[in-house]
Parts: C-alpha cells; sequence; structure tokens
C-alpha cells in the first residue's frame, strides 16, 4: 500500500516574529509577543501530483453514493 502514496517535493521554513516590533528571528525565541510562522513552497511537480490526488479523492466521493 506505501507505493500507491504519492510522493510531494516541498520545503518547509519555520521563523518567529515578533508582533511588536516585526523582527524575524530564524532561532526560536520565547516570549509573550513571539509568534511561529511556517511556510510551506511546494514544486511545481509536487503541486501537479497534489491536484490529482485532490480530483481523484473528489470523484471517488461523488460516485459514492
Amino acid at each position: 500500500m506505501d507505493k500507491d502514496i504519492p510522493k510531494i517535493n516541498c520545503t518547509t521554513v519555520i521563523t518567529w516574529r515578533n508582533t511588536r516590533t516585526g523582527e524575524t528571528f530564524d532561532k526560536k525565541v520565547e516570549g509573550p509577543d513571539i509568534v511561529q510562522d511556517v511556510t510551506v513552497t511546494v514544486s511545481p511537480k509536487g503541486l501537479s501530483v497534489l491536484q490529482k490526488v485532490m480530483s481523484q479523492a473528489n470523484e471517488d466521493k461523488k460516485s459514492k453514493p
């Protein structure tokens, strides 16, 4: 079954930001005004695979009574 799972190439970048000053950090910083931002970048090929999988899942849902 693991062979049926498509591989999607993506890159995840995590940064921390001070909401009061707007300053960003590459390493984890703690404090009351610190929030974590996550950016996920999907490759064009990975996006194509993801769209096909989602389309197939929607068709499967529609075909079931």
